[in-house]
């Protein structure tokens, strides 16, 4: 008896013990963290192995092949600078109304291709265009652009994520880029008058100051002589003037200053029908202050002076006119490699909403490049699909001396064919 309530004794606490350690199976179900079985479920259906994968034509499987055909419009506006060898950049501004406006022709295309969870996928357009702009020099009064732009991509996709409700690509590859620009250009008459007047006067102080120094040297030699003196005078200030330091002065306008740093300017401000009207100048007014140093007012002495130094002016704006290009053109073609990402959510069997988008060029071609676009789609039948939506692009393409700094961006829709 003794060992057998001994017995009891030493099985309450193991049983106690038991009961505390192994919880019920419904105290188990409860205490399990449940917030992480949808992600478990979805990682496990629509990323590891899709139950129901997306189908590109409902009812056709899934996994065999597929074949999208998608020609589009796209209103797109653009703004930015276009520039090419020889002339200076030009700004563009246009709505996308004032592209359709100025649209010669154009033709815009994107296809897939399908095998499972790899796909190809291929995006181009090609335009034509005319239209003006305004360059961003005000020697420039105004310009016409005629512009052939080409842009297709093409990339290998992979689906990370595939559901009946929608799916995740990620995708890789290159875009091709061709510009072929011509711009015509008019001068800003006025404005050039105003740089030739302004570097008149200037060289005009520079003149007048040396033949002050002149005649004070000479003074004595000027009071006794005839109305020829002013000539060895005119002489000495002449051998003074640098040609570097004459195109100094012209160059005094910023504008001006730009046009030689871009290469825009190649040739010499001071041809040689500006020096032999300096030289006329310099001598008018050494014979017109030569007289005045003899306590002479010589009228007639004094508009050939002024005459000279119009004349003087007028050399200059001509010669400005003549140095700088007015027409320049060129074609151009670079390769962006690019990484992007492209999804699609399913709203219902017939709406749904798309979205893609990609970066590119790297220095490798453009300094960088961006590519965004979002749409609301509907499915009219198994085979045929519409969609609208918005496209931003933006380029940033610089190389010896053509520059394509672009936005473009607008609204676009598209009727597809998938089978």
């Amino acid at each position: 008896m003794k060992h057998f309530i001994l017995l009891i004794l030493l099985a309450v606490p193991a049983v106690q013990a038991a009961t505390v350690e192994a919880p019920s199976p419904a105290a188990t179900e409860n205490d399990r963290p449940t917030f992480l079985e949808p992600i478990g479920d979805f990682a496990r259906d629509s990323i590891l192995q899709p139950k129901t994968p997306f189908e590109l034509v409902p009812g056709k499987d899934p996994n065999g092949w597929g074949f999208v055909i998608q020609p589009y419009v796209w209103a797109l506006g653009l703004n930015g600078d276009i520039g090419v060898k020889g002339l200076p950049a030009s700004h563009v501004s246009y709505s996308s109304r004032t592209i359709i406006q100025h649209l010669d022709w154009g033709i815009f295309l994107r296809g897939e291709i399908r095998k499972g969870r790899w796909g190809v996928l291929a995006d181009g357009y090609y335009a034509a265009l005319s239209a003006s702009a305004s360059p961003n020099n005000r020697i420039y009064d105004s310009a016409n652009l005629d512009v052939q732009q080409s842009i297709v991509s093409l990339a290998l996709a992979y689906r990370v994520i595939d559901d009946r409700r929608g799916f995740l690509d990620v995708y890789a590859g290159v875009r091709y880029n061709f510009l072929g620009t011509q711009v015509d250009a008019s001068l800003n008459d006025s404005r050039i008058n105003e740089i030739a007047t302004n570097a008149t006067n200037a060289i005009g102080k520079q003149i007048e100051t040396r033949l002050e120094s002149a005649l004070a040297a000479a003074r004595s030699n000027v009071e006794q002589a005839s109305a020829t003196a002013g000539e060895p005078i005119a002489n000495a200030v002449l051998k003074t003037v640098r040609i570097r330091e004459l195109e100094r002065l012209i160059l005094g306008d910023r504008n001006l200053q730009q046009l030689v740093q871009d290469g825009v300017i190649v040739r010499s401000l001071t041809n040689g029908g500006v020096r032999r009207a300096l030289s006329s100048y310099v001598r008018a007014s050494a014979a017109a202050k030569a007289a005045r140093v003899r306590g002479e007012i010589d009228s007639a002495l004094e508009a050939a002076a002024s005459k000279a130094k119009t004349k003087l002016s007028n050399a200059i704006a001509e010669n400005i006119e003549d140095v700088t290009p007015t027409y320049g053109g060129g074609n151009k073609y670079w390769f962006d490699p690019i990484i992007g990402l492209r999804g699609q959510i399913n709203f219902s069997r017939w709406l749904y909403l798309g979205a893609q988008g990609d970066v590119g060029g790297f220095s490798a071609g453009s300094q960088i490049a961006w590519n965004v676009q979002a749409a609301f789609g509907v499915n009219f039948t198994r085979n045929i699909f519409a969609e609208l939506g918005y496209r931003y692009m933006y380029v940033d393409y610089e190389n010896n001396g053509f520059l394509y700094n672009m936005n473009s961006y607008g609204l676009y829709s598209s009727i597809g064919f998938k089978f």
